[in-house]
């Protein structure tokens, strides 16, 4: 069992009125963390993050500061953190 932070940025944040949450996993997955966290803030927030067999392309995901495209095995453990950005825009 792990407890994990999530962070949430920007219009995210706004969204769901709050900036941060933790949630428990017991296998450590990411997925299961954004299902727990959805749990919390309800069933769309899921979709903000991830798709049917990953995440969404379009969000900047860290773990831990590093961003998940770049972390080969995956596993979360007691105190990592998740922040979640919302896609950039701007003009």
């Amino acid at each position: 069992m792990a407890k994990v932070k999530i962070r949430l940025f920007a219009s995210l944040r706004e969204k769901y009125g709050v900036s941060e949450i933790e949630v428990e996993v017991e296998d450590g997955e990411f997925r299961e963390a954004i299902e727990k966290a959805g749990e919390i803030l309800g069933r769309d927030f899921i979709d903000e993050v991830l798709t049917s067999d990953g995440y969404r392309s379009d969000r900047i995901i860290l773990v831990n500061g590093r961003h998940i495209q770049f972390i080969e095995e995956l596993k979360l453990k007691n105190g990592d953190v998740i922040a979640i950005f919302p896609p950039i825009a701007g003009g």
